[in-house]
């Protein structure tokens, strides 16, 4: 029954991306190139930028919005956050993000360092991942792999060229979202299991 449902899901979804004209790479125009750096226009992301700045967070567990909290906050204490990308990104307008707005980066993996401390990941949903700029503003990886959870801020977009995944050879240049760094990657415990994960440091 449950597979029948998520079939007919696949098939409503399928459908509505034709009838519109609409492909996952168009879905995910996220606007003109150019990047901000002014700060956010609400009191509450401000509050975040800051409250979170170069800190880890308890992230909870839900696989549709973001729970977060700072590890020296009451119990029960928390915000809400929407993740990057959200669920379904399939269709222009569903949960497409908005330059300026804050969100948390799940299931990403490093791909690449590229120069001034960026990198090259893939970040967004189950269903869909996107080639991304990776702004480290607390951070430094020594390696590739998978991406603990993070808060960071869309700033905008860029065009840039990069190798091509093995076996492919070449470049590929494209408009990426670029997404700059505003926690330290989620807190975690000695006894949790990181294998696959990139190494970091904290810059000093």
């Amino acid at each position: 029954m449950i597979r029948r449902k998520a079939i007919v899901v696949a098939i409503a979804l399928t459908l509505i991306s034709v009838v519109g004209g609409c492909t996952p790479d168009k879905a995910l125009d996220f606007g003109p190139t150019g990047e901000i750096t002014t700060p956010p226009e609400d009191q509450l992301s401000r509050d975040i930028m800051r409250d979170f700045a170069g800190r880890d967070f308890i992230l909870a567990n839900n696989d549709h919005e973001a729970h977060v909290s700072l590890t020296d906050w009451k119990p029960g204490r928390r915000i809400i956050m929407p993740y990057w990308l959200g669920v379904n990104p399939l269709y222009p307008g569903f949960l497409r993000p908005t330059v300026g707005h804050l969100y948390v980066i799940s299931q990403s993996t490093l791909v690449r360092p590229l120069a001034n401390n960026e990198y090259l990941i893939r970040a967004g949903s189950k269903l869909f991942k996107s080639d991304t700029v990776f702004e480290a503003t607390h951070t430094h990886y020594v390696d590739t792999g998978g991406m603990l959870p993070t808060v960071v801020r869309f700033v905008g977009t860029r065009v840039i060229t990069v190798p091509q995944d093995a076996p492919a050879t070449g470049t590929i240049t494209e408009k990426v979202p670029v997404l700059r760094e505003v926690s330290m990657p989620m807190h975690t415990t000695p006894d949790q299991d990181l294998t696959g994960y990139a190494k970091f440091e904290a810059i000093k």
